[in-house]
């Protein structure tokens, strides 16, 4: 097995095709995508106009992503809709055959020991001016007042516990009904009373509204005259 898989396994891009089936984006005539065609394409239009009779052509075999987005972005413009299909790896996959298993205990990665590094100080000299060094003097203790602090010895408790007297209840006008029983009783609601004496029944098909006939209004125009210049 090439040690080297997993690193060009990773550095591997991917890439992808790019296909086209005839189709036409939205908002353009089919005309104009073919003229379009044959002009990104060179070809006459003739002959790009027989590419957009809906089998599948590859137009670019090979790209990376970034560069197959842009090819896509420009056709689209053009009025011409394009697919990008994800070409498959050409690495091989490894099988269990490809495994190896090492012993229990055996190191699989070694701790990498820095080398080190000697660093040269003999042109270095330190040069000590007592007279700069200031003296501390002793700093005299702070005078803390604690006569107002008194100390309890007495073993009685800080906090004095006081007992709440609990409440009593009178649950002799109490009952307790079986379980699954309804606590709230629902409310029967009449059914109102709607008279249906009056009412009658069409046959299916009826008019329900009749259409009423309105008689066209006479107009007098005996008063009306054209005069021609």
């Amino acid at each position: 097995m090439d040690p080297n898989y997993y690193k060009m396994t990773n550095m591997t891009e991917d890439t992808f095709k790019v296909t086209f089936k005839g189709k036409v984006v939205r908002g353009f005539e089919a005309d104009q995508a073919i003229a379009n065609f044959a002009k990104l394409f060179k070809l006459p239009e003739q002959k790009a106009a027989l590419m957009f009779d809906g089998k599948e052509r590859v137009l670019k075999k090979s790209l990376p992503m970034e560069k197959a987005a842009q090819f896509r972005a420009v056709l689209k413009k053009a009025g011409i809709r394009v697919s990008l299909v994800r070409n498959q790896s050409d690495l091989p996959k490894l099988g269990s055959d490809d495994w190896e298993l090492n012993d229990p205990g055996t190191v699989i990665l070694r701790p990498v020991t820095p080398p080190e590094v000697h660093i040269e100080t003999s042109h270095i000299k330190v040069s000590l001016d007592d007279s700069a060094l200031e003296e501390i003097s002793d700093a005299e203790p702070l005078d803390v007042s604690i006569d107002h602090i008194n100390i309890d010895d007495s073993e009685d408790p800080i906090i004095e516990e006081k007992e709440v007297e609990v409440p009593t209840f009178n649950t002799e006008n109490m009952t307790v009904d079986d379980p699954g029983t309804v606590i709230v009783n629902a409310k029967k609601v009449e059914v109102p009373d709607i008279p249906v004496d009056s009412l009658s029944l069409d046959e299916v098909g009826a008019q329900i509204v009749e259409k009423k006939k309105v008689d066209e209004p006479e107009i007098d125009i005996s008063k009306i005259s054209l005069t021609g210049e």
